[in-house]
């Protein structure tokens, strides 16, 4: 964050040459955008989205099945179908997660290029 001078490779210290337009705040403002269009998805905010990860949580256990399962005496494959299931939502879950991480790393990338683009804007008119 502490960078007073773009890379000098970055595309657009010569837009002539490389044929590059951009606006660093509307590319700022994409990332605040989809930062926003996360909250649901992610959990956060006040109301508990269908499809959350909190949702998911608390609903696609199949807690009440898996219960079921293992209450019926003498059916082994009861208790091997419910041992899926718990594996199964621990595996989704994790994917999930995953997804979650991967989009918040490329929400800050494109901050990333918003602030080099910031910067490459004010070498270029001279500002640093």
């Amino acid at each position: 964050m502490g960078e007073t001078q773009p890379p000098g490779d970055w595309p657009g210290l010569e837009p002539e040459r490389d044929g590059v337009t951009y606006d660093a705040q509307k590319i700022s403002n994409i990332a605040g955008e989809l930062r926003e269009v996360m909250k649901p998805i992610s959990g956060e905010g006040r109301t508990q989205r269908q499809g959350s990860i909190n949702d998911l949580s608390v609903y696609a256990d199949l807690s009440d099945v898996r219960r079921h399962l293992l209450s019926i005496d003498n059916w082994q494959g009861g208790a091997t179908f419910a041992a899926t299931l718990v594996q199964s939502y621990q595996e989704f879950i994790t994917v999930y997660e995953d997804v979650l991480e991967n989009f918040a790393t490329a929400i800050t990338l494109v901050e990333a290029g918003a602030g080099t683009y910031q910067v490459t804007n004010a070498a270029n008119e001279g500002e640093v």
